[in-house]
């Protein structure tokens, strides 16, 4: 996608199994539905957008929805991480730069391959259900910029064994580790 680019659109390459890898540039400010549904090659993310819009309001009509990505490259420049952007992905660990501010809800929901996550102090705001459905999650850092841990971030994560929540937490949401 070139440099100047600021929306991808609806459809933009839907269903292109040949497309394997895809860099989105730091110039774009919105994905829309189903961008890049169903390219059932697509392995590889390079997200660079600094501060891209959600991607939905649900689960439903998602830009990267039914692709088999198993490796995300967050760019240094990335100030936050959109609702549903890694939403039901294939991947095993994630790292989130420092100069990620916030991870939208459900951001890395359902990744039920994701074993580690490193979350960098820059962060002070996850939201609900950022994490949630992340089975094979085993341990799990919380950085001191954090001030409050929201409603079911980390719920359903199974293989969690193991949490440093540090004193800089003041408020723990509702089901915040259920299940």
């Amino acid at each position: 996608i070139g440099d100047s680019v600021q929306r991808i659109p609806a459809y933009f390459a839907y269903g292109i199994n040949a497309l394997t890898s895809i860099t989105i540039p730091n110039s774009v400010t919105s994905i829309g539905e189903c961008a890049f549904e169903y390219c059932f090659g697509l392995t590889t993310l390079n997200f660079n957008a600094i501060n891209c819009g959600d991607f939905s309001s649900s689960s439903y009509y998602l830009p990267f929805d039914n692709c088999p990505i198993t490796t995300i490259n967050i760019g240094d420049s990335v100030q936050r991480i959109p609702n549903y952007f890694a939403y039901n992905f294939y991947l095993t660990s994630v790292t989130i730069p420092n100069s990620v501010t916030s991870i939208g809800e459900y951001a890395f929901g359902y990744c039920s391959g994701l074993t580690s996550v490193t979350i960098p102090n820059s962060v002070t705001s996850i939201g609900s259900s950022a994490f949630s459905g992340c089975a094979s999650l085993t341990s799990v850092t919380i950085p001191n910029s954090l001030t409050a841990i929201g409603y079911s971030v980390f719920s359903g994560c199974a293989s969690l064994t193991s949490v440093t929540i540090p004193n800089s937490v003041t408020s723990i949401g509702q089901n915040a580790f259920s299940n």
